[in-house]
């Protein structure tokens, strides 16, 4: 089948099908035929596909061939895509460096100009503008961040007008880094370069019904927070995304291992807030189609409790 193309005019409009209107996906690594047959169990539509920039760039040019293959896998799939424009290069939780704003405008061009469904490379659907890198280089200042934000948020818009288009996933558990990251975008007035907000919730594999202590809030007091803040500053319509949520259930470096049984309620829990918030547009689980990886509900030795307990959340409310 060939890759999808996306006429200029294309608008959503929610079909009662799997479409880019649905608010489910997994964050992975991994976007492959493994990835489809679980999604097609499960009535899976989006994908938060991971590259890292750093690894497409080879002798001073573009390598696109790993994300050509997954773009046209993905979209002959019926497979809406989010992609993070991320780690442009160095290593990208250790000592990430972060792009200039002129860096970031190119290869946002580049990536949106190959996949805006004109162009015989297919369609990406979104597109973040970086990940955690942000928040992982201690160096970084804060303020810096919008003027990277409108550079790309420009520059896809110029080259895919339709592709949506968000900030970066903030991850500490700590609100006030949350605060500071928010009220540093609208109080620059860079608000309006992004369709969408954006964070991470691993809260140390703490229970997210409640607020552990003062940096480790619950789910529901995290997002309001968000919420909150851009209503201060006339964005009270600019929805959330969750691109990465999840438990481990084996311990990690600063998270707490939990149960399989505790990882299936806590999903379903953040998940049901999601839904009933009318705020948060989307949640991207954290993870499937991953090895090994402690945070995988669908690992190589079989299914966890969390994949039977999304499955049935998405049969029951396919759509908020």
């Amino acid at each position: 089948m060939p890759a999808r193309t996306v006429p200029p005019t294309r608008k959503p409009t929610y079909t009662g099908k799997c479409d880019e209107n649905s608010p489910y996906g997994f964050t992975t690594v991994n976007a492959d035929a493994t990835l489809i047959a679980l999604y097609r169990q499960m009535g899976i539509c989006w994908v938060r596909y991971q590259i890292h920039v750093k690894s497409m760039l080879s002798g001073g040019g573009i390598y696109w061939g790993t994300l050509d293959s997954v773009v046209a896998l993905m979209n002959s799939a019926g497979i809406h895509l989010d992609v993070p424009i991320q780690c442009f290069q160095g290593s990208c939780f250790k000592t990430p460096s972060i792009p200039t704003p002129a860096e970031m405008a190119s290869f946002a061009s580049q990536i949106a100009t190959r996949y805006n469904g004109q162009n015989g490379h297919g369609y990406i659907d979104s597109f973040e503008i970086g990940n955690e890198e942000y928040d992982q280089n201690r160096k970084f200042a804060i303020d810096d961040y919008g003027p990277i934000l409108k550079a790309g948020y420009q520059a896809i818009k110029a080259a895919s007008p339709h592709a949506q288009v968000g900030m970066y996933g903030t991850f500490p558990s700590n609100p006030f880094r949350t605060m500071a990251v928010l009220e540093s975008i609208f109080e620059a007035g860079f608000g309006q370069y992004m369709d969408f907000m954006n964070f991470h919730y691993y809260n140390q594999g703490l229970d997210p019904r409640v607020d552990a202590d003062s940096t480790h809030p619950s789910f529901d007091h995290k997002w309001q927070l968000m919420h909150t803040i851009a209503t201060r500053y006339g964005f009270a319509s600019k929805p959330i995304w969750v691109t990465e949520i999840g438990w481990p259930l084996r311990p990690m470096d600063g998270r707490s291992a939990v149960t399989p049984d505790q990882q299936a309620q806590y999903l379903t829990y953040v998940t049901d807030q999601s839904a009933n918030s009318g705020v948060i547009q989307k949640i991207f689980w954290y993870t499937i189609d991953y090895g090994y990886q402690p945070n995988n509900i669908y690992p190589p030795s079989g299914p966890m409790p969390a994949f039977y307990a999304l499955k049935e959340y998405v049969r029951s409310k396919p759509v908020w």
